[in-house]
C-alpha cells in the first residue's frame, strides 16, 4: 500500500473550491443588494428634488384645458354633422328655379295661366285661352318634354272645360318631375 496517498488533502481542496464559490457569491450578492439600494436612493431623492405637487398642478391645468377644448370639439363635431346632413339635402333637391324656367319656355304666348302650384315632386298647371290650337300646343310641348325626358317624368291632363260665358277654354294638367 501506498503511504503517498492522504485522503484528507483532496477534502481541504474541494472544501477550498466551496469557500470560493460561496465568497463569489456573497460578493454579488452584496453588489446587488448596494446596487438596489443605489437605485432606491437615487429614485427617492430625484422625487424630492422634482416637487410632486407641481407636477400634480401642472397635470389639473392640462386636464383643465383637455377638458375646455374637449366641449369646443363636441360643438364643431355637431356642427360638422349638420353641416354635412344639409350639403346632402340640397344635393338632393331640385332646382325648382330652373325645372320651372325651362318649363314656363314651352308654354304659348296666347295662353294666359290662371293657377300654378309646385311641390317637390309635381306642378299642376291651370291655363286658360281662347284658342284650342295654344292648348293643343301646350300639350305637344309638354309631350315632348316627357319622351326626351327633359325636365318632366309624367304629364296628366285633368281637365278640359270649355267656358260658354267667356268664351274660351281651360286646361288643367299634372305634370311630376
Amino acid at each position: 500500500m501506498n503511504t503517498n496517498i492522504n485522503l484528507l488533502l483532496h477534502a481541504d481542496e474541494e472544501s477550498k473550491r466551496g469557500q470560493k464559490r460561496v465568497k463569489r457569491l456573497n460578493f454579488i450578492a452584496v453588489m446587488f443588494l448596494i446596487g438596489v439600494g443605489a437605485i432606491s436612493l437615487l429614485t427617492f431623492l430625484s422625487t424630492q428634488i422634482i416637487n410632486p405637487s407641481a407636477i400634480l398642478r401642472e397635470q389639473q391645468d392640462v386636464i383643465g384645458k383637455i377638458s375646455q377644448f374637449q366641449d369646443v370639439g363636441v360643438k364643431l363635431f355637431v356642427l360638422n354633422n349638420r353641416i354635412d346632413n344639409v350639403e346632402k339635402v340640397l344635393g338632393k333637391r331640385i332646382d325648382l328655379s330652373k325645372e320651372l324656367s325651362g318649363l314656363l319656355a314651352k308654354i304659348p304666348s296666347r295662353l294666359f295661366i290662371e293657377d300654378l302650384e309646385v311641390d317637390d315632386k309635381t306642378v299642376r298647371l291651370t291655363a286658360q285661352s281662347t284658342s284650342l290650337l295654344a292648348i293643343g300646343e301646350l300639350i305637344n310641348n309638354l309631350t315632348d318634354m316627357v319622351h326626351k325626358k327633359e325636365i318632366i317624368s309624367s304629364l296628366i291632363l285633368n281637365t278640359l272645360v270649355f267656358d260658354e260665358s267667356k268664351n274660351s277654354y281651360q286646361v288643367s294638367i299634372r305634370a311630376d318631375f
